[in-house]
Parts: structure tokens; C-alpha cells; sequence
């Protein structure tokens, strides 16, 4: 039988803060070892049982980075797998670092960790908890981005205007009267224009590099902002290639591709700069270091799945007679064994892919039928949740009364009644105190659970409604990465009459209990629930064309 070995992590940003009641290390650990305790109570012999093997406390230290000492000690027994599943108070309690907790949470998937965040109500032991995870990380990602291209707006703006966009370049200062140009550097400049003759002269980037060094030039030192020192160290080759073409140096702005005329002085005449660009441009030819054709990136790798045998789809790709290139998936037993293991036909990529992608656009489509189905499918929660609530209300006011009585007690004793009899009434309200506190946090995880159900509903209800948009705006990469969070299983059916024709199935990770909306191109059969993996088959004039 499976067991949850479970390692609790607590931290705290500052000493202060170790001893705020709520928020506390002890606090913290409370209420983790209660939820560990709860779940104990209530597994069942076929269901995993549950027990606290460690505890990691980090006091006063940030979740900016993973650079900390108890978080060192929890992923050293992740890895010994001493533990197996992790719960945090709160999600920042772990990183407050999307990058970090992304990296972390597919380092997490790899060695089968689940990880369980109270407050937030993130428990990845449970389907729903999963499915809720991988679409907060998705849309996360792609905010994230979002913010980043409004930032790109603006300093393509700037690059417009002849504006500097930030950094330090060798020969410039920023100019202090002025933000946002550049003013030159006279002792660096001579450094910049060294580096374009020793180029004509040697014939080449290393061979400037080496003499550069030889010379005795190093980067310019400038300290940060923070008071930390960069600079004084040797030319790399690749720091001279970034040098010697870089169009600032002629008075020009290069942004996002493009070349804007800048507001500063130029240190090289455009003559010397073309001269030496013709230079390197020429030991690129000889060295045959020209970037290839990009890559074609196979969307549905990992996910696409043989109809016929079972076994996963290969990504493949070749070029035809007039050396064009070509795409495709091959059943992967096909491919290594041959038509003795599986029969299964080969597919075109781009068109299933395109068929793939419109079917997950319908999630977004119909949406007030989607909301509709939402707060239909959250009604019993509701009402569960409601009488989860008044429950907890009623033991609050019980064991307000129990401390009452304790209180009481307490003076008597130190009036000098009698102590024998006092005790022993002490002892029997101590009991039902502890009693009611445990049903109390009984409770709470309950209604905390069904919660979970109705946050996941409204985090999809929210995030879905973007999806059209975001799927449009995608590179195929990131297209990859928002199917790979999305689609559990895609598996193509290659039609028996004209393996030219076929169709496809999609499970989709498990959601909250929502009938998708009838009379769609993805219409489900047998009323299943979308909460299930459903299977989705397209009608016939969507699917059943040939895909080659």
C-alpha cells in the first residue's frame, strides 16, 4: 500500500516574523501537522495512509531564490526519497520565483513528488489538484509574458526616438543630464577603436581578442547600483564578436531586429565599421558556421498516442524529391519494430496539428453556457460547504464555552477549593477542549477540500476565456507547452477503409465537474463528464477529410 511520506515545509522572511502568532514557524507547523493528522484519521485500507517524517524549518530567510539551507536539506531527502510528498502553508512559502517554482515543480513531477498548499488549495496528490496547477502555471507564464511585451512596446518606443534602452556598453556613459542617452567615454573609447584596427590589421575576432589581452586591455570595471563590482576581466572571443558589431559604435540604435538613428556621437566611421563587418562576415563563410533553417517543432510530441497499439507517436521528418521539407508522427513501435509489432500508417504533422488546436480552442467558446454549467456543477458544494460552515460555528461556540468552564475552574483552584475533585473536572474539559479543537480542524480541511473544487471551477472559468487569444498569439513552442498542461492523451485513429482518413480522441486533464456545451464540432458522446477525460469525437464533416 502506498504511503505518504510527507516532509512539512515552514519559513519565515524575517526574526519578527518567527514570532507573530498566524504566521508563525510553530503556527505554521501546526496547522500542517494537523492536516497530516486529519488525513491519517480519515484513509482507508485501499487508500495511501499518511505520515510526518520530517520537518523543515527556514527562519528569516527570503523566497526569492532556493539558495536556503532547510530547503537544501528537504530536496536532499527528495532525492534519497525519504519524501514523497511536500506541504507548505502557502505556495510563497516554497518560492516566490515563478521561474523558480516552475523548475521546481517539473523536478517535482519527474521524481513523483505531490506537493500540497493549504491556503491555497493546491494538493497535486488529486487529479483536480493537478489539472488546477498545471493551468495556473500555464496562464501564469503567459501573464508573465504579456507584461514582458508591454515592456518591449516601450522601449521600442524609445529605440524609435534614438533613446538608449539601459546597460552598460564599453565607450559610453549614460548621460546623467540627460536619460536616455549615451555620452562617450573618452579612456574607454580609445579601448573600442583599438579593438576595430587590431581587426583590420589581424584579419579576425580571436585574433583580436588575443592581442587585446596581450596588450593588456580588460573590460572596463563599473560598480552596480547594489555596490557590486563587474568588469576587469580579459576579452572572451564572444565579447569582442559583441563589440566589433555593434552598431551603436556608428551612431545608430539596433532594436528588436530593426536600426534606429541614435542621439549620441559615433566612436567608428561607418567606413571602418563595414570593413570590419566584411571581415567577419567572411570567416563565418569559411568556418560554414551559418545558422541552419529553424527547426520544426512538433507540438503534439509526448501527448499523441497510436489509435492502433497504444504506443506513443514519433516525431519525424524528412525532405522529398525537390528537397522540400516534410513532417510527420509514426507510431513509434512501427518505426522501431516494424508493421509485425504495429500496421498503423504514418501522419502528417501540420494538419493534424491544426485540427488538434481548433478542437482545444471550443474550451473558450460558448461561455455563458460554460458559466452556466459552472455554478450548476458548484450548487451541492455550496450547500456542503454552508453546512460545513454553521458545523464549525457551533463547535466555535461549544468550545468558547468549554474555555469558559476551564477558566472558571482555573479560579477555583486558585481560590483553594478543593484541588482532588477541581482536577479531575480540569481534566474531563481539557479532553472535550481537545476534542472540539480536532472536529474543529476536521471541518475546516473538509470544507477546504470542496472549496478547492469551486476555486479550480472559477480559476478555469477566468483562464479559459483568454484561451482563444493567448493560442492565436503562441509560438509554436509555447503552443507546445500550453497543450502539454491541457491535453493528457491525443490519440489518432486511422480510418479502416482509407488510411488517408482518420480521427481523433482528446483527454483533457481533469476539471471540475462541467458538462462541455452540446452541438460543438468536439460534441462529447454519452453525456460523460468533461471532469473525467473525456473523449472527444468530432463529427464527420470536421475529421473525417483526408489529413494527408
Amino acid at each position: 500500500m502506498k504511503v505518504h511520506n510527507c516532509g512539512l515545509y515552514i519559513r519565515v522572511s524575517t526574526t519578527r516574523q518567527a514570532n507573530v502568532e498566524d504566521g508563525s514557524l510553530d503556527a505554521q507547523e501546526g496547522k500542517l501537522r494537523a492536516y497530516v493528522d486529519y488525513e491519517a484519521k480519515n484513509s482507508t485500507p485501499s487508500s495511501p495512509s499518511w505520515k510526518a517524517i520530517e520537518v523543515y524549518r527556514e527562519e528569516g530567510k527570503s523566497g526569492k531564490n532556493l539558495n536556503r539551507p532547510e530547503f537544501q536539506r528537504m530536496m536532499a531527502d527528495v532525492e534519497s526519497q525519504k519524501i514523497n510528498t511536500i506541504i507548505i502553508w502557502k505556495i510563497d512559502r516554497l518560492s516566490r520565483s515563478l521561474k523558480d517554482f516552475t523548475n521546481l515543480w517539473e523536478e517535482f513531477q519527474e521524481k513523483g513528488i505531490q506537493l500540497i498548499s493549504l491556503n491555497d488549495k493546491f494538493d497535486t496528490s488529486t487529479a483536480i489538484g493537478r489539472a488546477m496547477l498545471h493551468i495556473v502555471l500555464v496562464f501564469a507564464q503567459l501573464e508573465r509574458e504579456q507584461t514582458a511585451e508591454r515592456t518591449i512596446n516601450v522601449m521600442q518606443f524609445r529605440a524609435e526616438k534614438g533613446m538608449w534602452n539601459g546597460g552598460r556598453i564599453t565607450g559610453y556613459d549614460l548621460d546623467p543630464a540627460n536619460k536616455g542617452s549615451l555620452i562617450i567615454n573618452p579612456e574607454q573609447a580609445k579601448l573600442v577603436k583599438k579593438a576595430f584596427a587590431l581587426c583590420i590589421e589581424k584579419g579576425s575576432a580571436g585574433q583580436t581578442q588575443k592581442a587585446l589581452n596581450e596588450l593588456g586591455y580588460k573590460m572596463p570595471l563599473y560598480e552596480s547600483r547594489r555596490g557590486k563590482k563587474h568588469g576587469d576581466k580579459l576579452f572572451t572571443k564572444q565579447t569582442v564578436i559583441n563589440l566589433l558589431t555593434n552598431q551603436v559604435y556608428i551612431g545608430k540604435i539596433p532594436w528588436s531586429g530593426k536600426v534606429y538613428k541614435g542621439n549620441h556621437k559615433a566612436i567608428i566611421d561607418r567606413k571602418t565599421f563595414n570593413k570590419v563587418q566584411k571581415i567577419l562576415e567572411t570567416n563565418r563563410r569559411i568556418r560554414g558556421n551559418e545558422k541552419g533553417p529553424k527547426k520544426y517543432v512538433y507540438i503534439l510530441a509526448g501527448i499523441l498516442r497510436c489509435g492502433k497499439c497504444g504506443s506513443m507517436m514519433t516525431p519525424k521528418g524528412g525532405k522529398n524529391g525537390s528537397g522540400q521539407p516534410y513532417h510527420y508522427y509514426q507510431c513509434t513501435k512501427n518505426s522501431r519494430i516494424g508493421k509485425i509489432a504495429c500496421e498503423a500508417k504514418y501522419v502528417p504533422a501540420k494538419p493534424l496539428e491544426d485540427f488538434v488546436v481548433e478542437r482545444v480552442k471550443e474550451l473558450s467558446t460558448h461561455q455563458e453556457e460554460i458559466d452556466s454549467l459552472i455554478n450548476k456543477a458548484n450548487i451541492n458544494n455550496d450547500k456542503k460547504v454552508e453546512k460545513l460552515k454553521q458545523e464549525s460555528i457551533r463547535l466555535e461556540t461549544a468550545l468558547s464555552q468549554v474555555k469558559a468552564k476551564i477558566n472558571k475552574l482555573i479560579d477555583a483552584i486558585e481560590s483553594g477549593q478543593n484541588f482532588k475533585s477541581l482536577q479531575e473536572r480540569m481534566q474531563k474539559m481539557e479532553t472535550e477542549r481537545e476534542n472540539l479543537e480536532k472536529k474543529i480542524s476536521e471541518s475546516d480541511f473538509e470544507t477546504q477540500k470542496i472549496e478547492q473544487e469551486i476555486l479550480s471551477a472559477e480559476t478555469i472559468r477566468k483562464n479559459f476565456k483568454q484561451l482563444n487569444d493567448i493560442i492565436d498569439k503562441a509560438k509554436p513552442q509555447q503552443l507546445k507547452d500550453i497543450l502539454a498542461n491541457i491535453i493528457e492523451i491525443a490519440e489518432y485513429h486511422e480510418s479502416q477503409s482509407d488510411e488517408a482518413e482518420g480521427h481523433i480522441k482528446i483527454s483533457y486533464f481533469e476539471q471540475p465537474n462541467i458538462r462541455f456545451p452540446k452541438n460543438t464540432k468536439s460534441e462529447q458522446l454519452n453525456k460523460e463528464l468533461f471532469a473525467q477525460c473525456v473523449n472527444w469525437l468530432p463529427r464527420e464533416d470536421s475529421n473525417l477529410g483526408q489529413i494527408g
